[in-house]
């Protein structure tokens, strides 16, 4: 099983939890069996609690102990599949925590640092991740500000094709940036005060920026206007649109950048952030409704998990067994070869001796093991099954 420590948005802060961010090549310098998962809402250290069980020593790298919620065995399991999942995300269902554990999965597996277990453990939390976004609706609808502008924009006007005006390069503009990345729109305008901010933004969204006394010509331009400005008053008037032609007016900035005379125009569709915050609780709502079968396919994937460690559990446990009767047969071979080249014995003798000093070694070894186990019913079984072997190879040389 895993153990895993976590400390996440639903505690700290996004300063907090900067401040709790760890030193990737430190951790890995010290830790082996582990994958250390970290985004803006989260800091999660994942191990191989088989094969890592001293956690204090996490305290040796400045790690303090007490920030940390610890969980292990199949609850840190489940854990990890809600994450994969987007439940546990800060907003449900989004995309991006899957593209991190990823990344997080390839920078461990890259540095040598996964045991076999822990690696069947996250592929199928990520498995459990694509499913939960192929086979329901978990991540559908903008439910941020920023995605939801764009959703509207597309259900309203459709975006293929559409030239946008996006007026700001703040922090609301950067949530549109996300959203509108994904789109295949024929161009990209920014706008903004400070030319620089403008130009910024406009090369991470392949389009162009232009200085804000032009304002008026890109209006004519667009298709789709969103405005997001920290301005104090408004931008945006009936005046200014009232040679835009057709248009699509989103203004997700507060204090707003409109004035509701646009309202007025016959060809332009004007929606404010209220607009915006229906959108997104009801695509939340929406998201919030597909949570059970998300749940379901998280407990479905759990029990295959078990399945799947439990066989290789056994499997090593059969490795360990051939390992310590291969050794066992060694010596005694050794032994039996020894004798032979001093000729002491006939051939057949030493041959005897070996089989049964090699039997009696094993059984003395298995007996010595099950004297020592509380459950002794295990021992009942254990020659129970051996019985009914030794009776079905009976019938088959008959």
């Amino acid at each position: 099983m895993i153990t895993i420590l976590k400390a996440d948005y639903k505690k700290y802060n996004v300063s907090e939890l900067e401040k709790l961010r760890i030193d990737e090549e430190k951790f890995y310098e010290n830790f082996d069996d582990a994958i250390l998962l970290q985004t803006c809402n989260r800091v999660e250290m994942i191990f191989d609690a088989e094969k890592y069980k001293n956690i204090k020593e996490l305290e040796k790298i400045g790690i303090n102990l007490d920030k940390f919620e610890i969980i292990s065995g199949e609850k840190a399991i489940e854990h990890l599949f809600r994450v994969a999942s987007g439940l546990e995300s800060m907003i449900v269902g989004e995309d991006q925590i899957l593209g991190q554990l990823k990344n997080s999965y390839l920078k461990a597996k890259e540095k040598g640092k996964l045991s076999k277990r822990l690696e069947k453990i996250i592929l199928k939390a990520i498995h459990t991740g694509q499913r939960a976004r192929l086979e329901t609706k978990i991540n559908e609808g903008g439910v941020s500000i920023g995605s939801a502008s764009v959703e509207l924009a597309e259900r309203v006007f459709g975006l293929d094709g559409k030239n946008v005006l996006l007026i700001g390069a703040g922090e609301m503009a950067n949530l549109v940036i996300k959203a509108l990345k994904e789109k295949n729109i024929k161009a990209i305008i920014v706008a903004n005060r400070t030319y620089e901010k403008a130009e910024r933004l406009a090369k991470e969204l392949g389009g162009m920026a232009i200085k804000f006394d032009k304002l008026e010509e890109a209006l004519r331009y667009a298709d789709i206007v969103i405005s997001a400005t920290g301005a104090p008053h408004p931008i945006l008037n009936k005046e200014r649109l009232k040679n835009a032609g057709k248009t699509v007016i989103i203004d997700i900035a507060n204090p707003r950048d409109t004035t509701d005379d646009i309202r007025e125009l016959p060809d332009v569709f004007l929606f404010t952030i209220d607009d915006l915050k229906l959108v997104a609780e009801e695509n939340l709502k929406k998201r919030m409704e597909e949570v059970p079968k998300v749940e379901m396919i998280i407990c479905e994937e759990l029990e295959q998990l078990k399945e799947l460690l439990d066989r290789m559990e056994f499997e090593n446990a059969v490795r360990e067994l051939g390992q310590y009767i291969e050794n066992i047969r060694k010596k005694e071979l050794e032994k039996a070869k020894n004798i032979l080249k001093n000729k002491n014995k006939p051939v057949e003798d030493v041959l005897d001796d070996f089989s049964k000093s090699l039997c009696k070694k094993i059984i003395y070894d298995i007996i010595t093991i099950f004297e020592n186990l509380d459950n002794k019913e295990m021992f009942n079984t254990l020659a129970s099954e051996f019985k009914k072997l030794k009776q079905q190879k009976s019938k088959n040389k008959t």
